[in-house]
This record gives C-alpha cells, structure tokens and sequence, in this order.
C-alpha cells in the first residue's frame, strides 16, 4: 500500500492511500508507487486559484480533500459562471492535457484542501504504459466536455449502468422509482434507456403507454441530427424512457454505441442504462461508456456469488473500483437469506444497500430511492458528531437548529456521544424528545440510571461493565437495527487489539452504541466477533472520513472537544472563581472559613481522580485528530462550554444552549453549501 506523506504546513503524521482514489484504486501496488514517486501534493488555501482560464496545461490533478470550483468568466460582463464542483476523489485537467489545448475553464479552492499534482509528462507516460488509468479515463472523459447548440462547453454529465444476475422481484418499478426520483432531486434532464428487447409489458404500463416503438441501432445512425422524439416515452415526472434494440453483426459495435452514448449527453445530464440480465458482447460495449454501475443481485449463494466474479471482472477489464460499483441486495427474497456479514465476503466487497420491500415498507423503500438519487446527483448531505463525553449534548443544540431549517441530512456518522445522539435522531425522535431523554441522568438519578452498584465490575476489565447503559438505551431503541433506522447511520468502534477503524452498520443498534462508548479503563470492552472494541472516539473522534469516502459530498461536522485555549480559557475561569469565593470568605468567622477552606481542598484533590486523569488525557489525544478531520468538512460547528465538566451529564442546558448559538452563526453558511 503506497502512502502519501505532507510537506510544510501539513504535519507529516497524516497519511493518504491511492487505493482510495478511483482512478488509481484498481492499480498494482508497484504501479501505485510509481505514481506516488512523479507525483507531489500541494496545499490550497480557501480562494486558491489552482489554475486560470486560458493557461497552458501543466499537469492532472486529483482531489485528496477539500473541495474545488471550476467556473468561467463571461467575455461580455465578466461574471463568474460555476460550471461543476470537485471533491475528493474527483480528478481534472486531463482534457486539457490530452488535447494539448490551454484551459477552457479556472478552478478555486472553495475551503482548504490538497491536490495531488501529475506533471503532464508523467501523465501522458502513465497513460500510455497502464491500461487501468487509460480504461478510468475513458469511461469519464467525455462526460465533462459536451456540446450545447453546437458549442464546445463543459457540462458534467453521469452515466450510470444497471445490472441484474436475474430476474429480481421489484427490479423494474425500482429502474422507473429511481429515475423519477432522480430528475426530482438533481432538477435535470434524466433518460432511462431500456437496452431489453422486447422490453417488459411493465415498462408499457408504468410509464402509461402501449407504443412499441423502439430505436434500432443496427440499423439507425445516431449523431448530432438523428431525431429521437419518435421513440421517446415522457414520464408524468419529468424523465424520459427509451427503448433500444441493438443486435449488430457488422462490427460496428464500439462505434455506434460510442456516437449512441454521445448523442444523448449532448440532451440529457443523467444517462440510465438498463442491461440485459444476460450480459451479451453489446452490453459489455456499453460499460466502457458508464461511470457507475448498481448491480441488483438476489439474496443467494448462486448469485452472490456470480457476482461477486462480476465486481472482479469489472475491476479488472473496465477499470471500476469499488466506489463506483454499488451492490444492491432486496430484502425479502426467496432461497436462502445469508447474513449480512457472509454477503460482503462471498462478493469481495461491501453491499451499499439492503433494498426494503416497496409494498411491505414503502416508507423505508422511498427513504433509500432518495438517498440513491441524491447520491448520483452529488446532492448527499451529511452530518458528523463528534464525541466528547458530556460536552457532546451540545449536538441536541445543534440538531434542534437544523430542524427548525428544514435542514435534514442524509447520513449521520457518530463517534461515542455522536453515535449516542446521532442514533436517537436517526431511529425518529426529535431534538425536544431527546433533550427530554438527557434530562433523565440528573444529579439524582444519573449514576443509578447509567451505572448503579450492580454494574460494578473488577478493575482488570474497566470499572464498570456497561450493561446498564444497555438497559436504558433499550428503552427508547428496543430492539432496533441500522435497518430499521430513518436515516442510514455509521457508528465508529475500535479495535483493542488492531487498532483499527471499526464502522458498524449492520446489526443491533444499541449494542453498536455501547461499543462506541467504551471509555477505556472506565467500561469493560465490547466483545464484537473474534475482538474487542472500545470507544470509537480512541481512534476517530470526528468520523468526517467516513462519509467522505462514501461519496458524501457535503459535509456538516461538531467538534465539541476542548482544544489548548480552550483549557487555558476553562482553567483561569475556574481561577478567577475560586479567588472570589476565597475573598467572600474574609467577613466570615474562622470556623466557617476554616470548612469552606477544607471542602474546597477535598475538590481540589478530587480533581485528580482516575476517571478525570482518563479521561482528559484521551480528550487531549482527540481533540488533535479531531481538529485535523474537522479541516476536511464543509462546515465544522465547535460549541465548547468553557464552564463544562466532561461528566455533567446533569446539567445538559448549558452545552445544549451553546450547540444552539454556534450552529446559528453558520446557519447563513449551511445555507450556501446546501444551493452549491
């Protein structure tokens, strides 16, 4: 595995690896290094402009974090047009530099990020001498410069293939569900276009129309002036259907599925191709013009896998990785149901998503068609919480904002308390509902609720063994699974022994959480498969990664952590008061001074007890990491009560009320990310 090391302003500590590039991601590890050998990174600052309209081309960047504007200026006024965002993972420049051309278009940092910097000699030369670089960029190159009315501009335009071993139930209202759903979300032109022939009698009578008529590309040409209205079917939505037949013996195959595909990106900004479930030469054709690919596959050994095979051989012969191939599994289906986990490893790779049921769980059904659209149409929004024990109740601040919004996020990832509060939103309950569930640990109460005498255990494993949180977790999660959850939802866990990541997304909720809150020394480890995990904050405070390497391409993260000044600031308050407590004692009697005095040194000696010892020294760990991943997100949101104490989990207004201001002051920027 080659790993990038920064230079300069960027601490050496931090490391990224090509095999979560796309465009590299399907290299050798020789090759990979080679890359890394040419390559440089180079830092940008907000406003940055990496490159100008009209100057030569220099080299092919990919975006490591950040985010990117490429725009144009009109001649006649001078105003800036935003023509597509870059984010991490994207790549640019290549057009250029393959046409030997100056650049059509500038790009600006739009926050801090880092690019990796290809020289253009280096690139051509990589080009040229590895095949999955090529295959990458082909796939992808002229999706971006397309024509309008005859003119060369630059128009982003996605083309996603979809697959299926066989016949799966729902998998054509699914086709029809999720192109609807994706001319709503992204408000652009979509096209379905039906490469089975003849197609299904459920086309004809979902979309409301007996024509039969269909293109044949056999015979037809497909260029600029070929009229496409006759075979075009308009959906009450907005999209447009399409059938094609395709049965080509003259060897023209690459030629005209090429002049096809091309066709339609001059008319359309989402191109949805429907293969046949039996994947003739003409499909295979068609994949080297898709930039994603979401393969249904039935819940059965056979099939999964069959497709697993499929995931290696789009890999290998077509450049995919594994980012932009998606796994659809329905749920429900006949045969034998395999477990989640068993799933994953018969196809090499994770499953994106269980596909509920439309007619036995429409809502959960309609949850994922929109989450599947706004992801193709870049539009996911996502929110990370970060953990911080007690200070983390100011995320309840922070959700109570985003709903008097309107503001709802499309997937939560949380870290210890984040995971807490991010699970309670993510199953229903509201920003009150859960304020309410955090005044229940009171002064009082608190300890027996979440801890109490029984749950004590032998130091050797942690003071405290955890299965009281459980109990009253159970109350408002009961049985609860990410699957049954209205939002998709990651909880971070670490491994004891590895020290690895653990994303949990599958499974019992509540136990998900309890691993997430594993306190070192505090809470006993929770057992999870053949390891141990413990507080996922340990690892990832801030899991602002996670979703960057899902795609999500908006991100909203709380860092409710202390940073340096921040303790200072905490430590001299707490100063100030202790001077003026002691200078209100000096109209009173000895014996009382002498009692205050002796109280305050009890506190004092308190103040360094094993679980504050703990405790702060985890928080000044993560706090580091913290800051560095919070760099990475769109939005960073940092309520810090300075007059906090980590375990006040019974005096929740306080961090609650500061969640609430500093969401606000970003309320006008949250905004802008939300219309960008």
């Amino acid at each position: 595995m080659a790993f990038f090391f920064f230079q300069k302003k960027i601490e050496s500590s931090k490391e990224y690896s090509l095999e979560d590039i796309p465009v590299f991601s399907s290299l050798t590890p020789a090759e990979q290094q080679l890359i890394e050998k040419k390559a440089r990174l180079v830092e940008y600052k907000r406003g940055d402009i990496v490159y100008e309209e009209g100057t030569p081309s220099e080299a092919f960047y990919v975006v490591i974090s950040g985010r990117f504007r490429l725009f144009t200026k009109s001649r006649a006024d001078g105003e800036e047009e935003t023509l597509m965002y870059f984010y991490r993972g994207d790549h640019f420049g290549e057009a250029s530099l393959l046409t030997n051309q100056s650049h059509s278009a500038s790009v600006e940092a739009r926050r801090d990020g880092v690019i990796l910097k290809l020289p253009k000699e280096e690139f051509l030369k990589f080009v040229n001498e590895i095949p999955a670089i090529s295959l990458h960029l082909n796939r992808s190159l002229g999706h971006r410069l397309t024509k309008s009315e005859g003119i060369r501009s630059h128009r982003e335009v996605k083309v996603a293939a979809f697959m299926t071993k066989k016949s799966v139930a729902d998998e054509i209202p699914f086709y029809l569900n999720f192109s609807a759903q994706l001319e709503k979300e992204s408000k652009r032109k979509v096209i379905l276009v039906d490469f089975v022939y003849p197609s299904d009698a459920v086309f004809q009578s979902e979309l409301g129309s007996k024509s039969e008529k269909y293109f044949d590309l056999a015979k037809e040409e497909a260029n600029l002036g070929t009229d496409l209205k006759l075979y075009l079917v308009e959906h009450q939505t907005g999209y447009v259907y399409m059938s094609v037949k395709f049965d080509d013996s003259s060897g023209e195959v690459d030629r005209k599925i090429g002049a096809f595909v091309t066709l339609l990106s001059y008319r359309y900004d989402y191109i949805l191709l429907r293969l046949p479930n039996v994947i003739n030469p003409s499909a295979y054709k068609l994949l080297k013009h898709s930039d994603l690919v979401y393969f249904i596959v039935s819940n059965t050994f056979e099939d999964l896998s069959d497709g697993g095979k499929l995931v290696q051989e789009l890999s290998r012969g077509f450049g995919f990785s594994k980012s932009e191939i998606r796994i659809l599994v329905p749920e429900n289906q006949s045969g034998d149901m395999i477990p989640y986990e068993e799933k994953e490893k018969i196809l090499g790779m994770r499953v994106f998503s269980q596909l509920p049921s439309m007619t036995e769980r429409p809502e959960r059904y309609h949850a994922t068609m929109r989450y599947l659209a706004r992801e193709l149409a870049g539009r996911l929004l996502g929110l990370v919480l970060g953990s911080g024990a007690a200070y983390g109740l100011a995320h309840i601040g922070v959700l109570r904002v985003l709903e008097k919004e309107g503001i709802k996020p499309d997937i939560i990832a949380g870290s210890s308390i984040g995971a807490l509060v991010g699970g309670l939103w993510a199953k229903g309950y509201s920003a009150d509902q859960i304020e309410e569930i955090a005044k229940e640990i009171d002064m009082k109460h608190g300890f027996f609720r979440l801890l109490g005498l029984r749950d004590l255990s032998l130091p050797h494993h942690g003071f405290f063994k955890g299965r009281q949180v459980s109990r009253w977790l159970q109350k408002f999660l009961g049985g609860q699974t990410f699957q049954d959850l209205n939002i998709p939802l990651k909880i971070v866990g670490c491994d004891l022994f590895s020290s690895e990541e653990v994303v949990l997304e599958t499974g019992s909720v509540v136990d998900a959480i309890r691993a997430s809150i594993s306190i070192p020394g505090i809470f006993r480890p929770v057992p999870y498969q053949e390891t141990l995990l413990i507080d996922g904050g340990v690892i990832d405070p801030l899991p602002v990664g996670i979703l960057s390497e899902m795609g999500v391409k908006k991100i909203i993260a709380v860092n409710v952590l202390m940073g340096p000044d921040d303790r200072i600031a905490c430590n001299r308050l707490r100063n100030r008061r202790r001077k003026r407590k002691m200078a209100a004692l000096s109209n009173k009697n000895v014996i009382w001074k002498s009692m205050i005095s002796g109280v305050d040194k009890i506190r004092g000696r308190y103040a360094g007890n094993i679980f504050n010892v703990i405790m702060s020294t985890i928080q000044f760990m993560e706090y580091e990491m913290a800051t560095y991943w919070g760099n990475q997100a769109d939005i960073l949101i940092h309520p810090v009560v300075h007059e906090g104490h980590w375990a006040e989990f019974y005096s929740p207004d306080k961090f609650i009320r500061m969640g609430e201001e500093k969401t606000m002051e970003q309320i006008d920027e949250i905004r802008r990310l939300l219309i960008e």
